[in-house]
């Protein structure tokens, strides 16, 4: 019987000593807590100043203001994806002009080619009819 007694009474005095641990960390915390409270201004219109000015709705509203600069965003893009495109626009019309005149420069030269080979040709031709008209 003894044992159980003295086992009991160690159980009692660790409880006592927890509970005690408990009771002087519980009171430091308070009081520390507390004094860092005293020491500083915790209410609400002290941390969140007032405005100066008079309150103007949806200009001061965060919300309001990245809203509207979404949609100046958006309305930017779409001028700068109309302006792009209308470059690409005439940039593709004056590829097909530029096709169309290397078409016809290409066709004028074939012409050239053709009308100096037939120079060619009719002056390889005229030395001959020049040298009867020349003997006779």
């Amino acid at each position: 019987m003894p044992v159980l007694l003295a086992s009991s009474y160690a159980t009692l005095l660790l409880l006592a000593g927890v509970g005690l641990l408990t009771f002087i960390l519980l009171k430091r915390s308070y009081r520390y807590f507390s004094r860092t409270r005293r020491n500083r201004n915790d209410k609400p219109i002290a941390l969140q100043p007032r405005p100066k000015g008079p309150w103007d709705g949806a200009q001061h509203d965060a919300m309001a203001h990245i809203d509207r600069q979404k949609v100046e965003m958006f309305e930017m893009s779409r001028d700068l994806n109309g302006q792009l495109n209308s470059k690409v626009i005439v940039l593709e019309k004056l590829i097909a002009d530029s096709q169309q005149q290397i078409k016809q420069m290409e066709a004028l030269l074939a012409r050239l080619d053709d009308v100096q080979s037939d120079d060619v040709q009719s002056d390889v031709a005229a030395p001959p009819s020049l040298e009867k008209s020349s003997l006779e």
